[in-house]
């Protein structure tokens, strides 16, 4: 389990610099900036605009507490499916902006019509 959190922190500090070298290189300017029009300066401000903003500042943080085993679960799944999706399209399935949203959305559909027999049925194999 070291590993894999010491791996995450690789990978974070791996973005964080990224994206600092691409802040670093958008602030670098040259004499001959100084003296653009102001619509190119509208236009910088616009796609300023227009960056991912972090989930915290637009989703609500929800907390759960889950078995150990389903947690173990739901890493695992995570990691298979942020691969397969990093593959296929060539970017991150972040967790928080992504895969938890989906988690709950197919949770919901398939608790969507189900009876007290059913609920209890469910909660019976939880414990198992």
């Amino acid at each position: 389990m070291s590993d894999e959190g010491s791996r995450a922190d690789r990978l974070r500090r791996r973005r964080e610099q990224q994206r600092d070298q691409q802040t670093n290189h958008s602030q670098q300017t040259d004499v001959s900036d100084s003296f653009k029009s102001s619509k190119q300066n509208e236009t910088d401000e616009t796609s300023s605009e227009n960056k991912p903003t972090s989930v915290k500042d637009d989703r609500v943080g929800t907390y759960m507490y889950l078995p150990e085993n389903q947690r173990t679960e739901l890493d695992f799944t995570y990691k298979e499916l942020s691969l397969t999706y990093e593959r296929a399209f060539g970017e991150e399935l972040e967790k928080n902006r992504h895969f938890y949203p989906l988690l709950v959305k197919a949770g919901l559909e398939r608790l969507d019509g189900l009876d007290s027999d059913d609920i209890r049925d469910q909660l019976g194999q939880l414990e198992d």
